[in-house]
């Protein structure tokens, strides 16, 4: 009978003893399943924080560009080109019409030599021809330098104005050159000042200013001849 006793404690003791080891395997297997649960769920939070960083170049680019467009004004387009072109047209019209005024006063000048009456006028066109004709050298070699034809003959207006003074003899020839004079240099110095202001081609706006003295010069004398062609 002890010995029967005996042999149901311990298999009492031993049920304990497994109970008590069975709980502790639960809990920790409860454990290591939570731990897993949480690793999974670090690891999508990590996927999801990578796919929403702007590391993609699509993205990098697109802040690139906008970057761009607030330290320009909202525009990274430039008109470098047009303006190069706009520049260079108004530079060989203005040659052209250089070219032109040079040529016209050249002829009436000499014409003023021929046919004028009075002294100053005689005077006044030799000046014209011989300093238009300076001029009109300069011109040309500048011209070829920047690829630009300038016209060889006069213009329409100046063949009318030729035609015109021709027809004209003794006082009133004297009178209408002197008018035509003054209009005429008045429209040039106008015309060299701007271009002076407005080329942004240094041989040109030099050769432009260098000859604004010059014209002005030629005003002065022929407002002076115009005077003394009024007192006749």
């Amino acid at each position: 009978m002890k010995s029967k006793k005996t042999l149901s404690k311990k298999l009492v003791q031993f049920a304990v003893i497994l109970g008590v080891v069975t709980a502790t395997w639960s809990c920790a297997g409860n454990g290591n399943s939570t731990d897993a649960n949480n690793n999974n769920k670090d690891s999508t939070s990590v996927k999801d924080n990578t796919m929403n960083t702007p590391t993609n170049a699509t993205e990098q680019n697109g802040r690139m560009t906008d970057t761009m467009k607030t330290n320009t004004g909202g525009d990274t387009k430039t008109n470098t080109g047009s303006d190069n072109k706009s520049n260079a047209g108004a530079d060989a019209a203005f040659m052209m019409k250089a070219a032109e005024i040079n040529m016209e006063e050249i002829k009436l000048g000499k014409l003023a030599q021929q046919k004028g009456t009075m002294a100053h006028v005689k005077e006044l066109g030799k000046m014209m021809a011989t300093e238009h004709t300076q001029a009109m050298e300069g011109l040309t070699a500048l011209a070829k330098t920047k690829m630009t034809t300038i016209p060889a003959t006069e213009s329409e207006k100046a063949k009318n104005d030729y035609k015109m003074l021709s027809e004209e003899s003794g006082k009133d020839f004297d009178k209408a050159y002197s008018d035509m004079m003054v209009k005429g240099h008045k429209e040039a110095i106008e015309l060299f000042e701007k271009t002076a202001m407005d080329t942004k081609d240094a041989e040109i706006k030099s050769m432009a200013t260098a000859m604004i003295p010059k014209l002005k010069t030629h005003l002065e004398h022929s407002e002076m001849c115009q005077k003394e062609c009024k007192k006749m």
